[in-house]
């Protein structure tokens, strides 16, 4: 029997009973890659933590049509979870990003404006809803039933400003402290800068706030890998891992 794929559909058509089109490419999907046929079951997700099994009642190359049979909700997250403060990168290294902060359980993305990063918040604000695709298709790989929030782009003093109440970000930094050395009321919120860092005076505020700094370990990280490391490190202490 061939395991139930997950793909997506929008909320409001998970009833029990109806009978859905799939958008576009997730038809394309289940039709091409995973070779779905008339008959086999799916779950469909909307990244609300609604779960619906299906059974496909129509399959070709530009339309899939889906059943369903049941639905069920997952409980949302406890807690606030990790927010991941990240600057902008060129367009594959911040897609990788983006769909690996859902894999380890990053709650919420922002997208950070600095000095040095690779689009400035126009170009970024632009890109935002191809994020936003990413992270509902990152769902289905990891079978995350609450999608990520993937905020608007923000410069990295906004970024502090909306997020740095309370004193519970930390930046990643090859010369901090490990992950075990954190008070346990830091953490919520990581900040990690573009390709060859932050300037001089974002430095200077990042300074003023006192923010621990965090080790990811004994090597030069890409900033797309230690947004991820640094994030799975936080989750998982989150988490009680």
């Amino acid at each position: 029997m061939k395991a139930q794929p997950w793909l997506l559909a929008a909320s409001e058509e998970l009833d029990v009973g109806r009978v859905l089109n799939l958008d576009p490419g997730e038809a394309r999907h289940a039709a091409g890659p995973l070779r779905r046929r008339v008959g086999d079951s799916v779950i469909l997700v909307d990244g609300s933590g609604r779960l619906a099994e299906a059974v496909l009642r129509g399959v070709g190359s530009r339309k899939v049509e889906a059943e369903v049979l049941s639905v069920r909700v997952e409980p949302p997250p406890v807690g606030e979870g990790v927010t991941l403060a990240l600057g902008v990168l060129g367009s594959q290294a911040m897609d990788w990003a983006v769909q690996k902060a859902v894999e380890v359980g990053v709650r919420h993305l922002l997208p950070m404006i600095s000095e040095r990063t690779q689009a400035g918040r126009r170009t970024a604000a632009d890109r935002s809803p191809h994020w936003n695709r990413i992270a509902l298709q990152a769902l289905k790989q990891c079978k995350r039933a609450w999608a990520m929030e993937v905020a608007e782009p923000l410069p990295l003093a906004e970024v502090i400003e909306t997020c740095g109440e309370g004193g519970g970000g930390v930046v990643a930094d090859r010369e901090g402290v490990s992950v075990g050395s954190l008070a346990a009321n830091v953490g919520r919120l990581l900040v990690v800068g573009p390709e060859g860092g932050f300037g001089s005076a974002e430095d200077r505020l990042l300074a003023d706030l006192d923010w621990p700094r965090l080790r990811l370990g004994a090597h030069v990280l890409r900033a797309e890998t230690a947004a991820v490391v640094g994030a799975a490190l936080l989750v998982a202490r989150d988490e009680g891992l």
